[in-house]
C-alpha cells in the first residue's frame, strides 16, 4: 500500500460532544457511562476494526468479550460503546492472587488463546483484518492501517521497509534473510497484556479480554511477539505469556531489532 493510499489522521480527535458529555475519562480515549457501558472514540478506521473484531470473536469463540450495544461511523467523532467488563485488570491483581487463583487464570488463558488459534483461517490464507480489509497495529505504520498482505513473503518484505532508511544497506538483506516465510497464520488478538485481561481476583476467573482493534489473521508468532512488546522487562508477565502461548525467541530477538528501525 503507497504512502499515499493511508487515510490521514487528523493532529488530534475533535473536541468532545455528545454522548461524552458528563461521562467520567478512564483513559485518553475511553469513558464510563454509568455503572454498565464504556463509550470509546478513536479514528474510524480503528472503531471499525475493533467493532468487526469483537462481533467475530463472540461469533467463533468462548471468551468474554464486551458487547456492541451502539456506534457512530459517520461523521469525524467516532465512537461505540460497549458493555463494561466486570472484575480487575490482570496488571493491578495479579501479584496479589493466590497460587490457585494465578493457576486459574493461567489456564482460562491458554484455553482462550487456544480457541483463537484454532479457528479456520481464510483459504487463501492473508494477512489482514477478519473481514479481509487491511490490518491495523501500533507496530506498524505508526499505526495507521497496511495490506493486507497475501502471503507472509510479502509482509515480511514490507517488515524490513524501514530498514530501507537506514545508511548500511546490507542491514535490509541481513534482517530478511532472518525472517521465515512459512509461519502458520492464525488469529490473533495482537495486543494483549495484563492491562487488557480482566479478572476475578478471589478465583482468578477471566471475566473478559478488551481492546481489540488490532485483532485479525497474523503469522504465529505474532501473538507472542506482540505480547512481550513494551513489556519485556515485567517478569510476572513474561513467565505468563510463556506459558499460555508457544514462545518464538527467535522471532522475539528480530522483531526486538526490527522495532529500533
Amino acid at each position: 500500500m503507497s504512502d499515499s493510499a493511508i487515510p490521514p489522521r487528523p493532529p488530534q480527535l475533535p473536541p468532545l460532544a455528545p454522548p461524552f458529555d458528563g461521562l467520567e475519562r478512564i483513559s485518553g480515549r475511553a469513558f464510563k457511562s454509568g455503572d454498565s457501558a464504556i463509550v470509546k472514540r478513536e479514528d474510524v478506521y480503528q472503531v471499525r476494526r475493533e467493532i468487526e473484531a469483537l462481533e467475530f470473536v463472540r461469533r467463533w469463540t468462548s471468551i468474554p468479550v464486551p458487547q456492541v450495544i451502539e456506534k457512530n461511523l459517520n461523521d469525524s467523532l467516532t465512537w461505540f460503546s460497549m458493555t463494561m467488563i466486570p472484575g480487575r485488570s490482570l496488571a493491578d491483581s495479579w501479584s496479589s492472587m493466590g497460587e490457585q487463583a494465578q493457576v486459574t487464570t493461567r489456564n482460562e488463558l491458554r484455553n482462550y488463546l487456544n480457541e483463537l488459534r484454532a479457528i479456520l483461517p481464510p483459504d487463501p490464507p492473508y494477512i489482514g483484518s477478519c473481514t479481509g480489509g487491511q490490518a491495523c497495529d501500533h507496530r506498524l505504520n505508526k499505526g495507521f492501517l497496511c495490506g493486507p498482505f497475501n502471503s507472509e513473503s510479502q509482509f515480511n518484505d514490507y517488515l524490513v521497509g524501514p530498514v530501507r532508511r537506514c545508511p548500511r544497506q546490507e542491514f535490509v538483506e541481513r534482517f530478511r534473510r532472518q525472517l521465515a516465510d512459512d509461519h502458520g497464520i492464525v488469529f490473533t488478538h495482537a495486543d494483549l497484556d495484563g492491562d487488557h485481561i480482566f479478572v476475578e481476583p478471589t478465583t482468578g476467573k477471566i471475566t473478559g479480554i478488551i481492546d481489540w482493534e488490532t485483532a485479525g489473521w497474523w503469522p504465529a508468532y505474532w501473538e507472542y511477539t506482540k505480547a512481550r512488546y513494551g513489556t519485556r522487562y515485567q517478569t510476572w508477565w513474561k513467565k505468563l505469556i510463556s506459558e499460555v502461548l508457544d514462545p518464538y525467541e527467535d522471532e522475539l530477538l528480530v522483531e526486538y531489532d526490527l522495532q529500533d528501525f
